[in-house]
């Protein structure tokens, strides 16, 4: 029974975990150090990751490297390795015993994951000499007396990354808007086509802006009449972002305004009186929706709106007193638009 006890008691001293430290100075490091930590998790070594410079390449000034890194722990063990364009070299250092493990693993620079292969081969390295020194045998050489190293200050923290939004930082001020509308009012297939301009100011999530639409006349002809239709407009309208980021931004709104619908008719046939050249106007207004791309100072917009009027022209012949028509235009006009922004819009 004693010869039992005393058996297990050195066995789970000998398992007593200890400490191994890692310098770590470049990404390669931090992958490697990733890799060892799952090559080492059955082991009792606790790998602490200490990231600074690289020890140096000089014999006598790495060595004192190794033990202020093991003091600082303290550990037993200092691993840090060097990356070659075709190598990487592996240190294992032991302060205690005064020995050093070196190791060089051959980076295959033709073949496709030749750098991934000798990071893996590396890691099985450190991982059997730590093997080693868990089952108390000797790993590496010894090394010749240095003196003593200076004290080594901690290597500051690295600094914390910045966090990253998902939006885009707020755009505020004055802009301009220039582009092309057109609108679908029932006088045919293509509608009305022409200019909008728009000027407004825009906040963190809200923009307000007033819009002025003016169109091409459009010809309308029978055997009796040609009319030329156009369509204009005077709106304001207030968005507020659905979906903002760095480069797109989706608004939804309400936008109010004064339409006019201006018709001049020309006679094609003599027994036929053309009606003088009308203005009709109308109060409207409309929900819309508008998609915005910015990719620099200027950004680009396509803006959908559904304009519901209160009046609109009916187009007719007056015969013996009976009014026959000829186009009767939509309450609701159907209006698309496409233009460049600038400023802060």
């Amino acid at each position: 029974m004693c010869v039992l006890v005393g058996w297990g008691t050195v066995s789970a001293a000998q398992e007593q975990p200890w400490a191994a430290v890692l310098r770590v100075s470049s990404a390669e490091d931090t992958e490697l150090a990733e890799r060892l930590q799952g090559q080492l998790s059955d082991l009792p070594v606790m790998l602490r990751v200490n990231p600074g410079p690289a020890p140096s390449t000089e014999a006598a000034e790495q060595w004192r490297t190794a033990v202020a890194l093991a003091e600082q722990g303290p550990s037993r063990v200092v691993i840090w390795f060097h990356h070659e364009p075709e190598a990487i070299v592996v240190h294992v250092a032991q302060p205690a015993t005064r020995r050093l493990l070196v190791r060089r693993v051959q980076v295959e620079t033709h073949q496709r994951k030749g750098r991934s292969a000798a990071a893996e081969a590396a890691a099985l390295i450190v991982r059997s000499a730590l093997k080693a020194l868990v089952a108390g045998s000797p790993v590496g050489d010894v090394v010749e007396e240095v003196p003593e190293a200076p004290a080594l200050e901690p290597a500051p923290p690295p600094p914390a990354p910045a966090p990253v939004s998902s939006t885009a930082p707020a755009r505020e001020g004055w802009g301009v808007s220039v582009g092309w509308q057109s609108t679908l009012v029932g006088d045919g297939p293509l509608g009305q086509h022409g200019a909008q301009l728009g000027v407004g100011w825009e906040g963190a999530r809200l923009r307000a802006r007033v819009l002025l639409l003016a169109s091409l006349p459009t010809p309308l002809s029978d055997d009796y009449t040609r009319v030329s239709l156009s369509r204009h407009a005077l709106g304001a309208g207030v968005d507020a972002a659905v979906v903002s980021t760095e480069h797109f931004r989706l608004g939804a709104g309400l936008e109010v305004g004064l339409a006019g619908h201006l018709r001049d008719t020309v006679a094609l046939a003599p027994a036929v009186q053309a009606s003088p050249v009308r203005l009709t106007p109308s109060l409207y207004g409309a929900p819309t929706l508008a998609a915005r791309w910015r990719g620099g100072p200027v950004a680009l917009e396509a803006s959908l709106a559904l304009d519901v009027l209160t009046t609109v022209p009916t187009l007719g012949y007056l015969q013996q007193g009976t009014f026959i028509v000829r186009n009767s235009l939509w309450r609701a006009q159907p209006r698309f638009g496409l233009a460049i922004l600038l400023g802060a819009h």
